[in-house]
């Protein structure tokens, strides 16, 4: 082989080297480029989802502490007042997280609110018909696990909400 077709190719290695090279690094930053969007597209999302779940939580937190360890009962009278106080920061975090999206979430999020309206519900038609009274006179209140439907289908939204905020870059 003479000196010039030598050259020439190592000149197409060189050529070669430099292109695969500077394909990579186009690569690594396209990648970066779309990790950091993903972080900063990700933060107003996660605010959001954040609020909404405090503010289930909150509520969650207030119809538990209506339980009664004598009685081992809630009064429905109660349960559908401390919902109608908490409802109002509800929807109103509900609507961000409707915003936001992604729809599984969304619809998850709904879940949770049509969950404690469920409740609500309950407790209304309960305290309507008077319910039912215990030997002594007082009525009969929500035992067990009255809050099991909303924890049920919070838990749902958390894992949904998570999930939506999960990027390359948590990898």
């Amino acid at each position: 082989m003479d000196a010039g077709t030598s050259a020439v190719l190592a000149g197409g290695i060189a050529g070669a080297v430099s292109l695969g090279g500077t394909w990579i690094t186009y690569r690594q930053t396209k990648r970066q480029t779309k990790s950091e969007a993903q972080l900063q597209l990700r933060e107003p999302r996660k605010r959001t989802y954040s609020d909404f779940l405090l503010a289930c939580r909150e509520a969650l937190n207030a119809l538990a502490d209506l339980w009664e360890e004598e009685t081992q009962e809630a009064d429905g009278g109660r349960i559908e007042r401390t919902i109608d106080q908490h409802s109002p920061a509800l929807q109103r975090v509900l609507a961000g997280v409707s915003l936001e999206g992604p729809e599984v979430v969304n619809e998850a999020a709904n879940k949770t609110v049509k969950a404690f309206n469920d409740l609500h519900h309950q407790a209304f038609a309960w305290t309507e018909i008077g319910g039912y009274t215990h030997d002594d006179g007082r009525p009969v209140g929500f035992g067990n696990d009255y809050t099991r439907d909303i924890r049920v289908a919070l838990d749902h939204y958390l894992k949904e909400a998570r999930k939506a905020l999960a990027t390359s870059a948590d990898g």
